[in-house]
């Protein structure tokens, strides 16, 4: 995932700026308002530091956008499970509004495309990068939030949130597994896994991909994809289970 790096000031007198916010306006089917919290849902605060003629980054905007985001999903929850307790409509809201969930959706978007970040951090390496694309998810819908009100908030959230809530497998696929077992090994091994390609078949159009994760000599385990990342993730997803059932 790709970070864009802006070389000059962030402004709505820049009509390339504006350009790029109409167009994310149309590819998210919503009739921005009020430009200016759209501009500001994407300052992150290592922009702001470095043009320092700017007012405000993003992150008031991505408060407000994580309490709406709350509401939205119990609400949601509240309406659509009546005969479930508090302690699991709790378990399902932290479910559906996860980093992981949100940064699949944040990606599906493509919001990372109408991000300005300073320099130094445009050209570091991951870090952070997941909570980051879906700190944008929030930011956006702060922004949506203070332009058209509650109930368009509620309504583009749900567009993208309802498949979660209804589907647990769903959620289950944008689990992160090579950094759970990432995390497990050098918490519990002090190593990191070890991936190896171990082939790929297929014509050109339908490849699928082989790999295997190894920590040490003593775990090991292979999984199949059709990218090497979907692979490398369904290997991570056998070893770190196998290593939770101890077998």
């Amino acid at each position: 995932m790709i970070f864009k790096k802006s070389q000059s000031p962030s402004s709505l007198k820049n009509p390339e700026r504006v350009k790029t916010l109409q167009k994310l306006s149309k590819k998210i089917g919503i009739k921005f308002s009020n430009l200016e919290f759209y501009n500001t849902a994407f300052i992150h605060s290592s922009y702001k530091n470095e043009n320092l003629e700017i007012p405000e980054d993003n992150e008031r905007l991505e408060f407000l956008g994580d309490s709406v985001l709350g509401l939205v999903a119990a609400r949601f929850l509240f309406q659509n499970y009546p005969r479930a307790a508090e302690g699991e409509l709790s378990r399902i809201k932290s479910r559906i509004v996860s980093t992981p969930i949100l940064n699949t959706i944040s990606e599906k978007l493509g919001l990372s495309e109408y991000l300005l970040l300073g320099k130094g951090e445009a050209s570091s390496q991951g870090k952070g990068r997941r909570k980051l694309s879906a700190n944008l998810f929030e930011s956006l819908v702060g922004a949506i939030y203070l332009d058209l009100g509650f109930e368009a908030s509620e309504k583009f959230i749900l567009k993208h949130l309802i498949e979660f809530a209804e589907n647990p497998e769903k959620e289950e696929s944008v689990r992160d597994y090579k950094t759970q077992l990432q995390e497990y090994a050098q918490k519990n091994f002090k190593v990191l896994p070890v991936y190896r390609m171990k082939g790929e078949s297929g014509p050109d159009h339908a490849k699928v991909f082989q790999v295997s994760v190894r920590i040490r000599d003593q775990w090991e385990a292979s999984g199949t994809g059709v990218s090497k990342k979907a692979a490398e993730q369904n290997a991570a997803k056998e070893l770190y289970n196998r290593i939770k059932r101890g077998s």
